[in-house]
């Protein structure tokens, strides 16, 4: 199972029992709260991850570290929730939301060695599942640009690389589980680097598009991601971000007392909202941010298919009829910007 070995982890003088639903404001910026992280329990993790049906029971030994803000670099922070040994934090700031502690870079690699599903069914049933946010994105860069050179990161089996390969763009992929890039590699025929994505040295000004579904949440470091993504884009290039904004929801379950796993931890790292990822793009020189629901998944199950659409299509529906105005609270959305002019 799952052994957290804490390290750099301080004593407490939290109380783990009181983080959820408590604002425990005992530090600043400069001097954060004691850590209510001590040396946290074992515990077994069934990872949901992207794919929402497929649980994948992993049984290794991570290790934990302590960090500050991914964004800012401070180290104030105030839990907000927790799930099973794992918490979340926001800064204090600039109010990020990010996993502290986290696994070690070292953990992440293996764990993500495992991360997705193996079986031909469920890997048909995760394509099954992506493929309208996959079409709707497609649409979308088609409207900028008919054809070019495009990065996927965080490729997995190299789904949406043949979904813009059929309409003529030259694809390539990065991806870090090697399973994954055989798939993509030996079943579909695609061109897929092994990541992570600062690894690869791709050379500057080099693409026309790049994209990532659900990938940001996992960095450790998503503020370098969007500024390699920034450095390797063509002048005019366009970044097109796909992410889930899970706190609303969480917020909203626990005024009910509803446990429930929505974080996906410690898979997923941080939580951005439409606000600190377009706060994120800008900083690294990114113009013109587009934000967009862009479709929604369709799991296999009925129910969470049937929940699926139907706040996909009411938040699709608020959208357009508040002018593109109202991002619905806790449902996946998609971002579009770009790097200087379009060419």
């Amino acid at each position: 199972m799952w052994r957290p070995l804490s390290r750099g982890a301080r004593s407490a003088s939290i109380n783990p029992k009181g983080i959820d639903g408590r604002d425990e404001r005992n530090g600043d910026r400069d001097h954060p709260p004691e850590s209510p992280f001590n040396n946290p329990p074992s515990a077994s993790l069934y990872s949901r991850g992207v794919w929402g049906d497929f649980l994948v029971k992993m049984e290794m030994e991570i290790e934990m570290e302590e960090v500050n803000c991914p964004i800012c670099e401070r180290s104030g922070r105030n839990p907000i929730h927790r799930e099973d040994s794992f918490h979340m934090v926001r800064c204090t700031a600039c109010q990020f939301i990010y996993l502290n502690p986290r696994p070690t870079d070292e953990s992440l690699f293996r764990f993500y060695q495992h991360y997705l599903p193996e079986e031909g069914s469920s890997i048909e049933s995760w394509q099954k599942m992506m493929q309208p946010v996959f079409k709707r994105a497609a649409h979308l860069l088609q409207q900028y640009r008919r054809e070019g050179r495009l990065l996927d990161v965080g490729s997995g089996f190299g789904f949406f690389l043949a979904e813009m390969k059929s309409k003529g763009w030259e694809v390539m992929g990065v991806e870090i589980s090697k399973k994954a890039m055989d798939y993509a590699e030996d079943v579909l025929g695609m061109r897929v680097y092994s990541g992570p994505l600062d690894k690869v040295g791709f050379p500057e000004n080099h693409f026309d598009a790049a994209t990532g579904f659900y990938v940001i949440e996992h960095l450790p470091n998503p503020k370098a991601f969007l500024k390699e993504c920034h450095r390797i884009l063509k002048p005019g290039g366009l970044l097109l971000l796909r992410y889930p904004h899970t706190t609303p929801i969480k917020n909203l379950l626990r005024l009910f007392s509803i446990e429930n796993r929505l974080y996906d931890l410690p898979a997923h790292l941080s939580d951005f909202s439409p606000e600190t990822i377009q706060q994120c793009l800008e900083r690294v020189g990114f113009e013109r941010c587009q934000h967009m629901i862009g479709g929604h998944t369709l799991p296999n199950s009925l129910g969470k298919r049937t929940a699926s659409s139907f706040f996909g299509n009411l938040s699709e529906a608020l959208f357009y009829l508040s002018g593109k105005k109202f991002l619905f609270p806790g449902v996946s959305k998609t971002i579009l910007a770009f790097k200087g002019n379009l060419s």
